[in-house]
């Protein structure tokens, strides 16, 4: 967790999604070396109930860390962890197992921790590279996984020849979003370093009073952006807690996300987006304390400086209370 200093001043779980990943997604070439082409035809890749017995590990043949030979199944380990949408994604491990025509079926299971409290599944089809391109038979297995809870998935693929499993192995990568978004890669060979942005915890506490209505920051997160078009954004969200004073008239004082702003590290003035949507009716002596009550702002990457958050129910028109605080 990154230090932090300061100053004052979305419940009915989907059922799984099979998904074949067509050429729609790019991947950028610098990141990834790879290039795709958008007039490809998107073909059906395997089922997830055509591997399911074949593919666990312990079954006869298997080699874990072996070549493949004589039919037998080759089986590594991968244990990596990436980060996207709220989840802690890790490649368990990869299974390839030859066919009697020379060719072999290939399984990555992946496990998807929930870190939020809604029920979710990825709103984007994943996809399978190999040798840095994209396979286009490749078929994904994407759970819905409750608040804070887990479930497995996998993808699934075939290969018309093989020749070195642990060599295929090595060409495997499975990527989280396009290249104009904050993608997460997560590659099978054992040197490679996994490319994503672990989701940061923010120790935060500030107060800002306004007339009869008193604003407090309990907290906050730094994430990257998984918005098409926010490639090197954050998302600074910051839980408020919100207080009437006894002086609030009769039938309450509205409070909207667009009453705050921050004063970014590089001096950018930036109002709180809607996808943190405030709209709170606040009565007198009520206190409104939800869990899911964060002004969020994008900011750019990676996030670190000192803020200045204001809060200005005036809209201009009179002081606004302002509070800052440092990320390091």
């Amino acid at each position: 967790m990154r230090s932090i200093t300061q100053t004052s001043g979305k419940a009915v779980q989907k059922s799984r999604i099979f998904t074949t990943v067509g050429a729609v997604v790019l991947i950028s070439t610098s990141a990834l070396l790879m290039t795709a082409c958008n007039d490809k035809e998107t073909k059906a890749g395997p089922t997830s109930s055509q591997l399911a017995q074949p593919m666990g590990t312990g079954q006869p043949g298997s080699t874990p860390g072996g070549s493949t030979t004589n039919g037998q199944a080759t089986v590594r380990t991968v244990g990596k962890t990436g980060w996207y949408e709220g989840f802690d994604i890790t490649v368990d491990k990869a299974t390839v197992i030859p066919d009697e025509f020379g060719g072999a079926k290939v399984r990555v299971d992946i496990t998807y921790k929930n870190t939020t409290t809604d029920n979710k599944t990825l709103s984007t089809v994943p996809t399978l590279l190999v040798s840095g391109q994209i396979d286009d038979g490749a078929g994904f297995d994407n759970p819905a996984v409750p608040g804070k809870g887990s479930a497995t998935g996998n993808v699934t693929t075939t290969v018309q020849k093989l020749s070195d499993a642990q060599h295929l192995l090595d060409t495997l990568t499975v990527v989280y979003g396009t290249a104009a978004e904050n993608q997460t890669v997560i590659p099978l060979r054992a040197d490679a370093k996994v490319e994503s942005t672990a989701p940061k915890a923010l120790t935060i506490s500030g107060t800002l009073v306004q007339d009869q209505t008193t604003i407090q920051i309990t907290g906050g997160t730094l994430t990257p952006s998984y918005t098409t078009g926010e490639h090197g954004k954050m998302d600074l969200a910051l839980h408020i807690k919100i207080i009437g004073g006894s002086g609030i008239s009769d039938g309450g004082s509205n409070i909207f996300y667009e009453y705050f702003s921050v004063k970014t590290p590089d001096g950018q003035n930036l109002p709180a987006d809607n996808r943190g949507p405030i709209n709170e009716l606040l009565e007198r002596n009520q206190t409104i304390d939800n869990a899911k009550t964060f002004a969020i702002f994008v900011v750019p990457s990676p996030g670190t400086g000192t803020y200045v958050v204001t809060y200005d129910a005036k809209k201009g028109e009179g002081d606004a209370p302002t509070f800052s605080f440092t990320v390091n």
